[in-house]
């Protein structure tokens, strides 16, 4: 008479009250080539910076402008300027005295992007 096998459980790891299972080698490859394609698809953002190697990184902000700098080893430069705007969304006067906040009059409706 032979032995049947059962499968072999996994175990179980604990965080706080969350239980996790380990990941089995087939969802391991699956992860690996998803990220493998990420990077792959990051490389063709900045073509030319790909494989150089960085001196320092600097950054500023001029006139509402973030400036970030990164300087390769080879004397080149990758410069990336931020813009941020900051505007309205809405306005409203409103009571708290009750404890709750009461909206007495809404000044300008919520501008939806």
């Amino acid at each position: 008479m032979t032995k049947k096998r059962t499968p072999k459980k996994r175990n179980v790891v604990w965080a706080g009250s969350t239980p996790i299972t380990p990941i089995t080698a087939q969802q391991s490859r699956e992860l690996d080539t998803r990220i493998q394609k990420r990077k792959e698809r990051l490389r063709k953002r900045y073509p030319e910076v790909h494989g150089r190697v960085v001196d320092y990184v600097s950054h500023s902000i001029e006139d509402g402008t973030l400036f970030v700098n990164v300087v390769l080893k080879d004397k080149t430069n990758l410069s990336l300027r931020f813009a941020c705007e900051i505007f309205i969304v809405g306005a409203d006067f409103g009571d708290t005295r009750t404890g709750d906040l009461e909206i007495v009059r809404e000044y300008m409706k919520p501008i939806l992007r």
